[in-house]
Formats: C-alpha cells, sequence, structure tokens
C-alpha cells in the first residue's frame, strides 16, 4: 500500500514538473512534438486518475525521458530553477522561524529542572509581538502580554555575551538565541532574601507572583554568580600590582577599588544610598558553601577545630563579600589585583545533617567515564583536562541528580532512575563531600584548598532555618545552628570598626510588622530594572550564565515564549510551569491571519494552475 502511493507521488510530480516546461516551451516545438508530450501528459493524467501505480510509473519514467529529449535544459535553466527553489525554501524557512514558531534544542542546564540538556521545544514568536526577521527589533510589540514568570525566548544581539554569533542555516550571520524566566519587567526593583524575589513594580506596587504562583514556588533565585561577579582593570601599576578594579553585577558597575603608591587599598560603593557591597540587592542574605573533611579544615583553618563542637563534616561559609576588608589576589586571569574582602564562618555537621544534604542533592548532568566524571557536553577525552576530573567509582554512563534521586540518561534525553543499591547513593561522608563539592563544575580544581575556588554552591536562611539546594538542612530547634548563631554574633560584638565583622544570621525577610511588603526597604537595597529591560534568570541558578552575568535584555531582543515541551516523551512532555499565554492577543491573531490567508491564496492558485494546465494538454 505504501510502495504504491510512492509510486503514485513521484509520478504526479514528474507529471507537474513536465506540464510546467511545455507551457513555457510549447511555442518553441514542432507539431510533432507536442502531439508526443500531450499524449504521453495525457497516458500519466489518465494512470493517475485510476490510481495505477505501476501505468503510472511506467508513463512517467517514459514523459520523463520524453521531456528530456524534446525540451532539454540548459545548464544556466538548471542552476536558475534550482536557486530560486533554495532561495525560496531559505525565505520560507526564515519567515516562518523569525516571525510563527520554531522548534528550539536546549543546549545547556541553564533551566533544569524545568528544561534539561536536549530537550526539544515548540517556541510561538508571536507571545508578545510581530518580529522584525533577522533583527532585534519589532514591527509591534505589546508590553502588557509579558509576564513574570514566562519562559522567554531572546537573541544576543547587542549584549554583553560571548561567543554569542550564530549562521542561520549556513547562510546568514545572526545571534544565537537564549531561553531563560522573565523575572523582572521595565520599572520593578526586586530585592532577594531567602531563595525568594521580593519586588514592587513602577507604580510601588507589590510583586506577588514571586511568592503566590506555582511557578516560583520550587524555584530559588540567587543575585549573584560569584561575589566579584565581572572585574575590569584600569589605571597606572605599581610593580604587579593594578592600580584599579572595577566590579560589575548584572553588567552594571557597582563598586571600585584602588591601590594607592603606598599599597593601601580603597574602595568605594557606586550605588546611591548602598553603604557596603553586602548591601547590593540582598547579598548579605547569601553565602557561598563547600564541605570540608577534618584533614582540610585543619589545613585551611588551622586550630578552629578546637573551638568548634567535632562533625563529621564541616560546612565553610563564605559570605558578607565587602570593601571594608579588601585584599590583593592573583585571579584566574592571573591578574594582581583588589578584590572584596570576605568573611568565614564553619559548622559542624553530623551524619543527619548529612544525610539531609545527600536526601535533596542535585547536580548538572555528567559523564562518567572509565572512573573519571565530567559535566555532559565538555570533552572529557581531551588529554589537557584528564587531570582536572574528578574519579568517580560508578559504572560508565551518563547520569544527573535532581532533589536526591539519582538517574540515567539514555538516548534522546530520556532518563531512568536507578536503583537504591547505586553506588551514588552512598551516604559514605566521601561520596557525600564529592557530590556536593564538585557536583555542579565536576573539576578537581574546586576540590577544598586555601586556593581553591568555591563551587556553584549557595546557603542562606529563610524563616530562621539554613537551606542548601533549596531545602532546609538545619532547622532553627537545631542545637548546632543555635549555637552556631550564638558564635556569629559574639564574633561581631567582639570586632573592632577598623576590621569589623559581618554575621551570617537572618537578617529577615523585608516584611512589614502588618505583613506587608516594606516598600520603602526594597527601593533603598533592591535592583531596580530600567525602562524597556527585561531581567531574566535561569531556573538552574548555579549553571547559568544570565542576567546576573550579562545584564538586562533589551526588550527589541524578546523574540517569543516557550509554548510546550516536544521531546522527550515521559511526565515533563506537554505544557509548562508558567503563566498563559494571550492566545487571541493581536500578534498571534495577526500572524496566524496572515499565515492562514497566505496558505489559502496559495492553495487555490495551484488549484487554478493545474485546472489550466490540465486543459493545455487535454487535447488528442
Amino acid at each position: 500500500m505504501f510502495k504504491n502511493w510512492l509510486l503514485l507521488r513521484r509520478a504526479k510530480k514528474k507529471f507537474r514538473w513536465v506540464q510546467k516546461l511545455y507551457l513555457k516551451k510549447k511555442e518553441s516545438l514542432s507539431l510533432s512534438a507536442q502531439n508526443e508530450l500531450e499524449r504521453s501528459l495525457n497516458g500519466l493524467r489518465d494512470a493517475l486518475d485510476r490510481k495505477d501505480a505501476p501505468s503510472a510509473c511506467f508513463y512517467g519514467d517514459f514523459l520523463q525521458n520524453a521531456a528530456n529529449r524534446l525540451m532539454p535544459e540548459t545548464f544556466f535553466n538548471k542552476t536558475t530553477r534550482h536557486l530560486g527553489s533554495l532561495v525560496f525554501a531559505l525565505v520560507v524557512a526564515i519567515v516562518i522561524r523569525q516571525m510563527w514558531f520554531e522548534l528550539f534544542t536546549i543546549p545547556t542546564g541553564s533551566m533544569r529542572p524545568t528544561l534539561k540538556e536536549s530537550d526539544v521545544l515548540v517556541v510561538s514568536k508571536t507571545d508578545f509581538g510581530v518580529n522584525v526577521p533577522l533583527q532585534p527589533n519589532h514591527f509591534y510589540f505589546d508590553p502588557s502580554l509579558v509576564k513574570r514568570g514566562s519562559i522567554v525566548v531572546f537573541t544576543g544581539a547587542n549584549m554583553d555575551i560571548a561567543d554569542s554569533d550564530t549562521m542561520y542555516f549556513g547562510v546568514f550571520p545572526g545571534k544565537k538565541l537564549f531561553v531563560k524566566r522573565l523575572i523582572g519587567k521595565p520599572g520593578d526593583t526586586l530585592y532577594f532574601y531567602g531563595g525568594k524575589i521580593y519586588g514592587i513594580d513602577s507604580s510601588g506596587n507589590e510583586i506577588r507572583e514571586f511568592l503566590d504562583t506555582p511557578w516560583f514556588q520550587k524555584l530559588e533565585h540567587i543575585p549573584f554568580i560569584h561575589f566579584d561577579g565581572k572585574v575590569e582593570v584600569s589605571g597606572g601599576s605599581f610593580g604587579n600590582r593594578f592600580s584599579k578594579s572595577f566590579f560589575y553585577q548584572m553588567n552594571q558597575k557597582v563598586a571600585e577599588a584602588e591601590t594607592n603608591a603606598f599599597g593601601m587599598i580603597q574602595g568605594k560603593i557606586l550605588k546611591d544610598k548602598i553603604s557596603d557591597y553586602s548591601d547590593l540587592w540582598g547579598f548579605k542574605n547569601y553565602a557561598m558553601a563547600r564541605l570540608l573533611n577534618p584533614e582540610e579544615l585543619e589545613a585551611i583553618h588551622p586550630g578552629m577545630s578546637n573551638s568548634l563542637p567535632k562533625g563529621v563534616m564541616y560546612l565553610e561559609i563564605t559570605h558578607h563579600p565587602s570593601l571594608k576588608e579588601a585584599r590583593l589576589i592573583r585571579d584566574d586571569m592571573h591578574r594582581t589585583r583588589p578584590d572584596l574582602g570576605v568573611s568565614v564562618s564553619l559548622i559542624p555537621l553530623q551524619e543527619e545533617h548529612l544525610n539531609r544534604i545527600l536526601s535533596h542533592m542535585t547536580t548538572c548532568r555528567f559523564v562518567v567515564e572509565d572512573g573519571l566524571a565530567y559535566r555532559y557536553g565538555f570533552d572529557g577525552k581531551d588529554p589537557a583536562y584528564l587531570r582536572y576530573l574528578p574519579k568517580l567509582s560508578v559504572p560508565n554512563g551518563t547520569y544527573e541528580i535532581q532533589d536526591g534521586k539519582v538517574s540515567k540518561v539514555y538516548f534522546a534525553g530520556i532518563t531512568q532512575e536507578v536503583s537504591l543499591e547505586h553506588p551514588l547513593y552512598s551516604k559514605n561522608p566521601e561520596n557525600i563531600q564529592t557530590l556536593y563539592n564538585l557536583g555542579i563544575e565536576f573539576f578537581n580544581s574546586y576540590q577544598p584548598s586555601k586556593q581553591s575556588r568555591l563551587p556553584s554552591r549557595y546557603v542562606y536562611f529563610r524563616d530562621g532555618n539554613l537551606y542548601l539546594m533549596g531545602a532546609p538542612i538545619l532547622m532553627k530547634e537545631d542545637p548546632l545552628l543555635q549555637d552556631f548563631v550564638e558564635r556569629e554574633m559574639m564574633r561581631q560584638k567582639i570586632s573592632t570598626t577598623v576590621h569589623p565583622y559581618f554575621p551570617f544570621v537572618d537578617a529577615k525577610a523585608p516584611m512589614t510588622d502588618e505583613g506587608k511588603f516594606d516598600t520603602s526597604f526594597i527601593r533603598t537595597y533592591g535592583v531596580k530594572v530600567p525602562e524597556k529591560m527585561y531581567l531574566m534568570l535561569g531556573d538552574n541558578h548555579a549553571m547559568s550564565a544570565d542576567s546576573r552575568q550579562f545584564g538586562f535584555v533589551p526588550q527589541e531582543n524578546l523574540k517569543g515564549g516557550v509554548s510546550f515541551l516536544f521531546s522527550p516523551p515521559g511526565s515533563r512532555f506537554g505544557f509548562l510551569s508558567q503563566p498563559s499565554h494571550a492566545y487571541f492577543g493581536f500578534p498571534n491573531v495577526f500572524v496566524w491571519s496572515v499565515a492562514t490567508l497566505i496558505t489559502i491564496a496559495y492553495l487555490v492558485l495551484k488549484k487554478r494552475r493545474k485546472e489550466r494546465l490540465i486543459q493545455l494538454t487535454s487535447k488528442d
């Protein structure tokens, strides 16, 4: 059945192709050639009408040979025909992809767990406006259609994003598309506390979506990727010391630190009404954390174990980045420059805390091959990086850990949970430490030492409880946490104004006693989204290069929204957790109407052309 359909389809294509060519060249053909071609066309048409596949195949081949013999195409005509078809196909594809819809494949884990690597999405380009093809602009845009919490697709054009160039269809230069969740609209002011966002809009009204809507409930938001953000250096230098460092957060210059001729470091905040770096947008509510075993604790913080209760592991908390204790460092770019000072605190953890961390463990998607582990998408066979890859005694395969559940990843991103006997579920403290410290970057350079980098692991208070990976690990009733808070307050009490200590304790949500947002506080310490700009954050803050790095996204860069998850099949297939789109908004109605009219016009013209050609070849 299928074979007959395929033969008829091929014969029909030959019929139409010869019809078109015959119409163009009929007047230049001899009478005998016209009769031969018309008899062959009629024979093929009759076979097609009868759905006689063998006869249609025979007449199709005969007709094609006759056409090649009687109406040979020149090289120029063939080239023009193929080139015209290619250009037409490219134009149609670009217009559809830029103005209507397209399939989009997720390249990284920046939107996990909502979207995962290799997920295929259907992206609607008509959610907010009518796009200008291949340009960061719109023929029409309606800001009221843009909703906080929507998963948005935007272009990196005219933005400070590295490696954002691409080629559409290998022909047209353009910019890569990015997928993030829209957090802030123009005029919004946002403050971060407890993994949540407290905000007011341009009119001073409370933004309740962050606390009350389902698509924000399971997400946590961190206001920075690293304490120092992006750092630029300038000015003269003294020996090997740069005289000035500029610190950028959300691509805004927020602070500077200078080394004078006497080697002293002086710094200042460049944001109005903010006196210290950690006051920015709620930075003081968050810390970066790693797990240390007793030996590492003694090596990195000599003698500290004597003043702490004994622990199986120790949670090292680095917090309160500040210019008041600025220091000289040699950074990853081998620049000796002024950097922010930080405070460090320690909490001894027992087995129950480690088991709680394991039960909420989340990592990137990673590959284990011959005992070495590396992040999915990374070239784990590159000899230059082999010595940096951590060892993991796990069977070969691709894995991911989300909220304590270990899954193995198969073809097309299909996942299956492994058994509880799998070594990644091991409660051995060393296994928990490895997964926590290296589970995002999977580089040995994040193994704890005095000079190692801090992993992308964050800790914060919410309602008195201490959270790691979005879950309360130490409850406020826990004696260990109570002892930690008392020690923090004592350290602050005995510190001096010359060398102040900033305790890492619960600073409380920016709420009034009446349960309302403290709008005055949020205006003073929150980050304000500029006009015609939008703040975009990845759902997976630990792996997302987002507005915390490249800054606010211009309105003209917004291209559309994600309609639903198309692949892989499974429980995540279908519509995503986000606000509903306005299906009958003007951009949607306009583009779909134009597409419908063009389709109808094409079908009508095609039918008329077919009838006309059949009439021309109906003579005996």
